[in-house]
């Protein structure tokens, strides 16, 4: 099984959050290991949108990991969590590096050093492929985005060690409630941005059509532009209507994109009512020959692991489980853990 869609600040294990966050010393609100956990154990029914869960989280998330004997600890037990409890052959593990500065009281080549180091150790232990993505953010600067896609080239991937394939990839991450994609400066300078990482051989995958906010319209400008290997979530497809469906399908389908859907946690953020509307949207990708895998997104926040997400959303197949088929081949093609 092979998990393309992670985030770090997600993936962490309370306990571990708890430990790195006492040999830092660091002051939070958080005054105990069970204030932290309560912190981090999350009630559905208290969340109302992707941007409430993103605002509510990561903040706490991101800064506990804000050093690099953090940063390398976090990833580490990220992978060796999902080996064990679901023998995990590979997954690209995506955060962002600016966000674990914590003010520039570290600088980015540290961050990003601490997190190669740690998933190459936890592939000497493990049996499980690594590699990082790097989200830039819809709510950083122009300038902030620079940064990160100029470190994706500084750390690029070399040959593999162990197992670790280093930087891989990029991402755009962040609150779709921005709407990046309907801003035509914003978008000509992404542009930019993706024709660099792409000319040093580099993935790259985005966050659209994950809610309303980025629906179709949005989805079929984000392909037209930045035209990404694959899509991070792509629900949205399932509302697009009339001429629009069948635009936003022929430009998937042409540039061999595949949807990375996350069903736990578009629940959780109310993107979807029912997990019987991730099933019908596998059943649709089917029909059309469109690609999609199967991934966790936050796997400790929302309670879940990458077992489990195939288990839902078969159970909601019914008699079309076998369609899952499809996501786990699709996973190995699509991988940017290539040789």
């Amino acid at each position: 099984m092979i998990d393309l869609h992670t985030h770090l600040g997600g993936a962490v294990p309370a306990a571990v959050m708890w430990e790195i966050l006492c040999d830092s010393g660091l002051q939070t609100e958080f005054e105990s290991f069970d204030a932290l956990q309560d912190f981090l154990t999350i009630d559905p029914g208290s969340i109302t949108s992707l941007d409430d869960f993103v605002g509510r989280y990561f903040h706490a998330s991101e800064f506990i990991q804000s050093s690099p004997h953090a940063a390398s600890t976090a990833v580490y037990h990220l992978v060796a969590k999902a080996y064990r409890r679901t023998q995990l052959e590979a997954v690209e593990v995506r955060y962002n590096p600016v966000k674990r500065l914590r003010r520039g009281l570290h600088n980015i080549d540290s961050i990003v050093m601490a997190t190669i180091h740690g998933l190459q150790r936890a592939s000497t232990h493990y049996p499980v492929r690594t590699g990082i993505i790097f989200s830039l953010g819809r709510e950083l600067s122009i300038d902030s985005n620079w940064e990160i896609i100029d470190t994706a080239v500084r750390f690029k991937r070399r040959r593999p060690l162990m197992g670790a394939h280093g930087l891989v990839g990029i991402d755009l991450a962040g609150p779709e409630s921005l709407r990046n994609e309907a801003d035509a400066d914003w978008l000509k300078e992404a542009v930019k941005m993706v024709e660099k990482v792409r000319s040093e051989n580099l993935g790259v995958t985005w966050h659209v059509g994950e809610t309303s906010h980025t629906g179709p319209e949005l989805m079929t400008r984000a392909i037209e532009h930045i035209q990404p290997d694959r899509i991070g979530h792509g629900i949205e497809l399932r509302k697009a209507t009339g001429k629009q469906r069948e635009r936003l399908c022929e430009l998937l389908r042409e540039n061999e994109i595949s949807l990375e859907i996350c069903p736990s946690v578009n629940l959780v953020t109310k993107s979807i009512g029912d997990i019987s509307e991730i099933a019908e949207l596998v059943r649709f990708c089917h029909r059309e020959e469109i690609r999609y895998t199967i991934n966790t997104d936050n796997p400790y926040l929302i309670h879940t692991n990458l077992q489990r997400e195939f288990e839902i959303v078969a159970q909601a197949l019914g008699p079309d489980a076998k369609l899952l088929e499809q996501a786990h081949q699709t996973a190995r093609e699509v991988t940017f853990l290539q040789p």
